[in-house]
């Protein structure tokens, strides 16, 4: 049973309603529970255009890519994104800004008095923030809102936005199986359900069996499918600063590291594209450059020594991270933890033979693949494997005689060491 607030008056107030919530809710077979909550609150998903994203890796590039873009063109664009690095605001933004604590606490304030009046009050506190999103995007009067997924597309609670203006379909891959199913079929199946109509643009590199479904999905929906085609793409180069292409005759910049960060933006510029009112090439370019998103492969070239920091957590995501790591002929340490629920054997096998020697973390979570079973995986990899339950302990080790430092495993882990780096950047400032 929540304990429950009578009203919220202030922003620490708002986050410890929002801490009520459990993190998944009550299971959910449609989308009534949160459409009856939206509908309390006047609908205001119904005035939004969207950009609809879903998908297993690559959703919050291709959301920020798309995001920056639109704010460069000189667009009011929102944008909802998961999960959060620092500050649970990062996840509700207008034109880069996160969403103030005085119009969190009061939308808050709003979601609480109509959700006391709901039948079905299982919420997740994915659905209270949806919900915020939705009523400060209506409120400020965005030109878009560039809308990600949490977990699947079908029975996601911002699968109630009526039609979107473009649905976008990243990357593939097997992740959360246990609630959308454990092939690539029945994860696209899922995800594809965001699909209802106009255009969907799905990522390159969608495996066929995945694609099969999409096609079916948008021929049943009269939805018109575009993918990007990458027999007009032309890399330039790629490293740790980032990336350059060019793609249909037109060159591009990125600050994102990473081959898959390419791939992203291509999905980007094709739906961009499909909104089909004339954004400038220049334009696109410039938005696609000023993209940034934290814990995505991020270098740290001032710290001794030079840190990759990446919250990628499945095998999917640690290929694109192994691929950067190869790149670079320096001798590499890894931090590494990984959370219970994750295929972490598989990723470890893919991601540990890049490394000298690895020092496992579990200090992030309750629910973290404890650091000596990780260990134990390390050492029968021929890795010289060691572990620890704190940052320092962990950074301590992971540095002494490397010449790179790779610290990944999990978002949430991510941001807690983000945290410290930058912390240790300022004190040293």
């Amino acid at each position: 049973m929540r304990n429950e607030l009578r009203e919220i008056h202030s922003y620490p107030e708002s986050l410890k309603y929002l801490s009520s919530f459990s993190k998944q809710g009550a299971s959910v077979t449609d989308l009534t529970r949160f459409s009856a909550l939206a509908e309390k609150l006047g609908s205001p998903e119904k005035g939004l255009r969207c950009i609809h994203v879903a998908g297993t890796n690559g959703k919050g590039s291709v959301t920020e890519y798309i995001a920056a873009v639109l704010t460069e063109c000189g667009y009011k664009t929102g944008r909802f994104s998961s999960p959060y690095i620092v500050d649970i605001r990062e996840r509700i933004e207008i034109d880069g800004e996160f969403i103030g604590e005085e119009d969190f606490t009061r939308l808050a304030e709003r979601v609480r008095q109509a959700e006391e009046c709901c039948e079905n009050r299982a919420f997740s506190q994915f659905e209270i923030l949806t919900a915020i999103c939705f009523l400060y995007f209506k409120e400020r009067g965005t030109d878009y809102a560039v809308i990600e997924t949490g977990i699947g597309g079908t029975l996601d609670c911002t699968n109630i936005i009526p039609c979107p203006e473009v649905a976008v379909i990243t990357s593939i891959g097997l992740d959360h199986t246990a609630i959308l199913g454990d092939t690539e079929e029945k994860i696209a199946h899922s995800k594809s359900g965001i699909i209802k109509g106009g255009v969907c643009i799905a990522a390159a590199g969608i495996s066929e069996a995945a694609l099969e479904v999409i096609e079916h999905r948008c021929a049943k929906k009269g939805a018109r499918l575009i993918i990007p085609d990458t027999r007009k793409l032309s890399v330039r180069g790629s490293g740790l600063n980032g990336s350059s292409f060019c793609y249909k005759n037109r060159e591009y910049r990125l600050k994102m590291c990473g081959s898959h960060q390419t791939l992203n933006a291509l999905t980007a510029i094709e739906a961009l594209n499909a909104l089909n009112v004339g954004l400038p090439d220049e334009r696109i370019a410039a938005g696609l450059y000023k993209a940034a998103l934290p814990a995505r492969l991020e270098y740290f070239p001032k710290h001794t020594p030079e840190v990759i920091l990446d919250g990628g957590h499945n095998p999917q995501a640690m290929l694109a991270a192994k691929e950067m790591l190869t790149a670079d002929p320096r001798e590499k340490t890894a931090i590494i933890g990984m959370i219970c629920t994750k295929d972490y054997k598989t990723a470890l096998e893919i991601i540990l033979p890049c490394f000298k020697a690895a020092v496992f973390y579990d200090g992030f979570a309750d629910n973290a693949v404890n650091a000596e079973v990780l260990a134990g995986v390390g050492e029968r990899a021929g890795i010289n494997s060691y572990f620890a339950h704190d940052i320092r302990t962990a950074l301590t080790i992971g540095s002494e005689d490397s010449e790179m430092l790779f610290i990944g495993g999990s978002l949430y882990m991510a941001a807690e060491f983000r945290k410290f780096l930058l912390g240790e950047r300022n004190e040293g400032a």
